[in-house]
């Protein structure tokens, strides 16, 4: 498996937000998003071992691993890893950009999957794998980045005309009003979450937190 950095944090997105987590960031990306905060991942990293790997999280206090990047799910050994994990009794947030199918981790006790919805600020719109919402399970969260109305208005859509059986979060892009969203989803009478960057706004954006 191909690792950009494996590191201790806070979880700043998604449900978890404010739990200590070990990071494991793997590299490569298939997507360009324009405001994307990993684009280092894009090329480099170091090879690792799932041995290795391992090794990181036997040795971690935290009782919940995060599988991000780049794109975890271009790592052939993604699913295996989990599935180790698991085995010593831990839980894996598996943070995707929700362009690659789903379909071979929804059956994993130990897992939680925190799916982007690409808004159109992000230029890659287009590139949801649209069977993954059927593959999601409750305790799973779509998450859509608002960079401005035009996003929300598509956030919004989306929610309105689907069938929500999973959890969903909106996040300002960083940068944007935190205040303005929370106020239009409140507008917007939708039981959506809505939630920071919070590792952001402690150590600000630097890579390895």
């Amino acid at each position: 498996m191909r690792i950009t950095e494996i590191f201790h944090s806070i979880q700043g997105d998604f449900s978890l937000i404010g739990l200590p987590m070990l990071f494991i960031r793997t590299n490569r990306c298939n997507l360009r998003c324009r405001w994307c905060d990993s684009t280092y991942t894009f090329s480099g990293g170091q090879e690792m071992t799932l041995d290795e790997i391992m090794e990181n999280i036997y040795a971690s206090s935290e009782d919940w691993v995060c599988l991000t990047g780049g794109e975890p799910l271009l790592q052939r050994e993604s699913v295996e890893l989990i599935e180790r994990a698991g085995r010593v009794g831990r839980k894996v947030l598996l943070e995707t950009g929700g362009s690659l199918s789903l379909k071979d981790y929804v059956n994993m006790n130990n897992l939680t999957i925190d799916m982007d919805v690409k808004t159109p600020s992000s230029g890659e719109q287009a590139s949801l794998y649209r069977n993954n919402l059927d593959y999601l399970r409750r305790g799973d969260y779509i998450k859509f980045v608002v960079a401005d109305h035009i996003d929300l208005a598509y956030a919004l859509d989306f929610i309105r005309n689907g069938k929500m059986k999973f959890g969903v979060v909106l996040q300002p892009a960083w940068g944007t009003d935190m205040k303005w969203l929370a106020e239009k989803v409140l507008e917007s009478h939708l039981n959506v979450r809505v939630l920071p960057q919070l590792h952001k706004l402690i150590w600000g954006e630097i890579p390895g937190v």
